[in-house]
């Protein structure tokens, strides 16, 4: 099946993990509602670029409460001059929590960027790192793009 997008175009789809379901480590409200919706788009065919991006965080991450002495999760500080929200311990590379959600076919996706992975380094985007000491990776991709998740 040809896609009926735009053959430029692509789908990324964001951080469908089961760290950000509930009962995860870090649960967004419902966050498992949008996994129905992924699935058959993945499955119709309508993308011909189709790239995840995946949280993936070693253990120490300068993101998590735990490794900042009497934070906690939710907690605001500094850090390289910019203000960070303290998280609790999620995605970390290689648990359950971190992987791909498994109610999802994800036998379309040309590339999985992980994210996250340097433990000095937020990074909110699969394209550009927050904040860090070596600065942000510049924008890339095909255009347009179209998230989900």
């Amino acid at each position: 099946m040809k896609p009926v997008i735009d053959s430029r175009a692509a789908l990324i789809v964001v951080d469908v993990q089961p760290d950000f379901m509930p009962g995860g480590t870090l649960a967004c409200h419902e966050g498992d509602a949008v996994v129905p919706g992924i699935d058959a788009l993945l499955r119709a065919g309508l993308f011909e670029h189709v790239v995840a991006t995946q949280d993936w965080h070693p253990a120490g991450h300068v993101s998590f409460a735990s490794s900042h002495t009497g934070s906690k999760p939710f907690d605001q500080i500094e850090l390289y001059g910019h203000p960070q929200t303290l998280w609790p311990d999620h995605c970390m590379q290689g648990t359950d929590g971190a992987a791909l959600h498994d109610g999802v076919d994800w036998s379309a996706l040309d590339a999985v960027i992980r994210k996250g992975s340097r433990a000095g380094v937020d990074s909110y985007s699969g394209f550009r790192e927050n904040h860090g000491p070596n600065g942000e990776r510049p924008s890339t991709g095909p255009a347009p793009a179209w998230p989900a998740g």
